[in-house]
């Protein structure tokens, strides 16, 4: 074979194997399904009471400002944690991105906050 022929089918070769490794990349996006939708719609928060630090931390990350109050009951530690608003003009309120929020720890459970 020509050294053109054999250029060309490993720049096809090559191309192809970049562009099933880019476009791999995103089969993994998938979109919520129905149920997901339903439960906790665009707009409203999956905090609740009961939650530890560690699973708020996964929904909303780090807190921006971390209080403490050593004298609660039974020894556990208080804590208000703020996460503050950033984005004012959202349509809808989507966790702490419009409103500064206020979450409240008793040990190492959030056992109150502001909506």
């Amino acid at each position: 074979m020509p050294k053109a022929t054999l250029k060309l089918i490993a720049f096809w070769t090559l191309s192809l194997l970049t562009a099933a490794t880019v476009l791999s990349g995103c089969a993994g996006i998938e979109p919520p399904s129905v149920e997901q939708i339903v439960k906790h719609p665009f707009g409203t928060s999956m905090l609740r009471a009961g939650l530890t630090k560690d699973q708020v931390i996964a929904q909303w990350g780090e807190p921006d400002l971390k209080e403490f109050d050593n004298t609660g009951k039974w020894g556990n530690s208080k804590e208000r944690w703020t996460y503050y608003g950033r984005y004012n003009d959202l349509p809808v309120d989507e966790g702490y991105l419009t409103s500064t929020q206020y979450l409240y720890f008793d040990g190492k459970y959030l056992v109150r906050y502001n909506e």
